[in-house]
């Protein structure tokens, strides 16, 4: 074997990895994939995987002229790929998931994803699309899920807009009942686009609900979390020793 050459073993596994972050995630511009590749596959030449992944039918891309930018999803043969993954008889494509109303949200997830796994062990990552089968239209599911070694479970929470006060105390109650009642989750881990949204949000949730907020919720922007830093308990801390503190305190409020 010439040196610097991959196994065939090796190409398939790195083929898989780039399926599984377009079944993660329904579909992604090259920027994204591109990124992906360099932090979780870990190699530098990004454009061989991408082009030969297209080239050999495990990808499929078209492009959207309103969002000016090549969008990249999974087809037929690449869901074969990954047959392993238990609701990947569930993920189909289609453009309007990549309208202009929601790719702004989107691309906040999938930076989300990024940083966070930048800064801490992630076990599993559930995205909404797969959180959302098998439930009604109308019942609101998180951004994603987020399965940490030590078995806790936080929903994701990425804020691009602005919400009214009503669909905060919504947003309170519903968490309020997931983790207090039915123990769905350990935490809310929320992200916002912005600061001024944080800044926004911050001050509302804990108006609304201090002590659920205090205990139970993680506030962040995407600038925070590039450092890996949220606000918890009333302090900036750590995203690990946020976390941890679940554990710590039993996982009670």
């Amino acid at each position: 074997m010439k040196k610097g050459r991959i196994t065939q073993e090796e190409q398939t596994r790195r083929i898989k990895l780039l399926a599984g972050f377009l079944f993660t995630f329904r579909y992604a511009t090259r920027n994204q994939l591109e990124t992906f590749i360099q932090l979780i596959v870990n190699i530098s030449h990004t454009r061989w995987l991408i082009d030969y992944s297209f080239k050999e039918g495990f990808i499929s891309v078209y492009y959207d002229p309103l969002l000016k930018t090549k969008i990249y999803y999974l087809n037929h043969k690449g869901k074969q790929l990954i047959s392993h993954e238990a609701m990947v008889r569930y993920y189909h494509f289609e453009k309007s998931y990549a309208g202009i109303n929601t790719f702004a949200h989107q691309n906040a997830v999938v930076e989300a994803f990024f940083l966070l796994k930048s800064h801490i062990d992630i076990q599993e990552w559930i995205c909404e699309w797969a959180l959302r089968v098998g439930k009604e239209r109308s019942e609101k599911i998180p951004d994603g899920l987020l399965v940490l070694p030590d078995g806790t479970k936080a929903a994701l929470e990425v804020e691009t807009r602005y919400k009214k006060l009503d669909v905060l105390r919504y947003f309170v109650k519903r968490y309020h009942y997931d983790i207090t009642k039915i123990c769905r989750y350990d935490g809310v881990l929320v992200v916002s686009s912005s600061r001024f949204n944080y800044e926004g949000l911050k001050t509302r949730l804990y108006n609304l609900a201090p002590e659920l907020c205090s205990s139970r919720f993680f506030l962040t922007d995407l600038g925070m979390l590039e450092q890996g830093m949220c606000f918890h308990q009333g302090k900036l801390d750590h995203l690990e020793e946020a976390f941890g503190s679940l554990k710590k305190n039993g996982g009670k409020p």
